[in-house]
């Protein structure tokens, strides 16, 4: 009899001892006896939308701000070089004179578009013709054709983007007969009207080494300025939300007469598929000819600052100068 009692009471504890792990399991405790669930992580896909560059460009850095990640350890290439923070009013690294000459090949654009728009509204209209005689061959071109349409804007992503000489060409023709108050004004009288007009805007800007020949930046022995001008000049066009929108611009799809047209940025700073993308990038402009080498006026603007970084001289490989600055870059931001 006390055998089946004791029977009966274990079966009894057992019963309770299984009730209550049941009861602690709904209740959430003693999830080590659980099965883990399995996490799934959902990739947010990349707005494509070529109305929001902005959106796109700050979605785009899922690569981590890729150029911090670039080892520091590279050597600098080009010739002469200089970072500097407008904020400080303080050149943070420097090799080379600021006042001494260079040749600054197509970085010439940024003062061609700057003086167009002190003349030019930006929702202007401007066909594209006889200007087309001044392109130098071998120039880089942004394949404009006679009686092509644009918007003086549209002429700037033609000259901050692929570069061209045709637009560079086209503004200076369209600008010196404004200028000039005279629309018959044949086209390298138009065109000197308005390199002689740059060349004002230059000095009234304190570029005191400065003087240029033509609007596009084609190799000339009186084309030249200095690293400290070139800054005066790139703080300049920073002000400018015109010429900025462009220079931070990773391309542009135009309608011309022949179709659409796309204009990728020489500057790879601003493509985010590029190994040497820096998100913070907002300009400014590329250039080259065999006499000025390879060359990039570049500008961040970070939350504590604004730095502006030029590169001059870089050898014959383009993505030299796209390395220099990153390496300057960081070692500026990063170190």
């Amino acid at each position: 009899m006390k055998t089946i009692i004791k029977i009966e009471a274990i079966v009894l504890a057992v019963i309770l001892l299984v009730g209550a792990v049941l009861c602690l399991l709904s209740a959430g405790a003693l999830m080590w006896l659980k099965e883990p669930v399995p996490v799934v992580h959902t990739a947010q896909p990349i707005p494509t939308d070529p109305a929001e560059p902005e959106a796109v460009k700050a979605e785009a850095v899922f690569t981590e701000e890729t150029a911090a990640n670039l080892p520091h350890t590279r050597e600098i290439t080009a010739q002469r070089y200089f970072v500097y923070d407008v904020r400080t009013g303080q050149y943070l690294q420097q090799k080379g004179e600021l006042d001494e000459k260079l040749y600054p090949a197509s970085i010439t654009k940024l003062l061609s578009v700057y003086v167009m728009l002190q003349y030019m509204d930006p929702e202007e209209t401007v066909t594209v013709g006889d200007a087309l005689s001044l392109v130098q061959p071998d120039s880089s071109v942004a394949w404009l054709q006679a009686g092509d349409k644009l918007t003086v804007s549209q002429l700037v992503a033609a000259m901050m983007l692929p570069s061209g000489n045709d637009a560079a060409q086209t503004a200076a023709v369209a600008t010196g007969r404004v200028i000039a108050d005279n629309p018959n004004l044949a086209p390298a009288e138009a065109s000197q009207v308005f390199v002689k007009e740059m060349n004002a805007q230059a000095q009234a800007l304190g570029m005191t080494g400065t003087h240029f020949a033509n609007a596009d930046g084609f190799h000339d022995e009186n084309h030249y300025t200095t690293m400290e001008d070139l800054r005066i000049l790139a703080e300049k066009v920073l002000a400018d939300p015109t010429i900025v929108s462009y220079t931070s611009r990773a391309e542009e799809t135009v309608e011309l007469l022949e179709g659409e047209r796309t204009w990728k940025n020489t500057n790879f700073l601003v493509q985010p598929q590029m190994e040497t993308y820096i998100s913070s990038t907002i300009g400014l402009k590329t250039g080259y000819t065999s006499a000025a080498g390879n060359c990039l006026m570049s500008a961040f603007f970070l939350e504590d600052r604004l730095l502006i970084i030029g590169v001059f001289g870089t050898p014959a490989h383009t993505e030299d100068r796209f390395l220099d600055t990153v390496e300057l870059f960081n070692t500026t931001v990063i170190s």
